[in-house]
């Protein structure tokens, strides 16, 4: 998966922006994991915070991690990861 800094996606186009596929590794220590320009992953926390806290993201959309890992699952299930 493509890694970028902050800088690098700062100067990303707007459509660019809006399709990034990767990580940012933002300055502060924070790694923001995107897809399709949506925060997104399925194996784990799309946001891990510097200050160590995560939180779960399934296309741009902030959900528990019960709920990511069930979604993980079933995309599991169907043959899709």
């Amino acid at each position: 998966m493509k890694e970028i800094t902050e800088e690098e996606f700062m100067d990303l186009t707007l459509e660019e922006n809006f399709n990034f596929t990767g990580i940012v590794n933002w300055n502060d220590g924070a790694q923001i994991y995107y897809q399709n320009g949506k925060r997104h992953r399925m194996d784990g926390p799309a946001a891990v915070w510097s200050d160590g806290q995560v939180s779960y993201w399934i296309n741009g959309k902030r959900v528990s991690r019960e709920a990511q890992e069930l979604y993980h699952s079933l995309m599991k299930l169907k043959g899709l990861v």
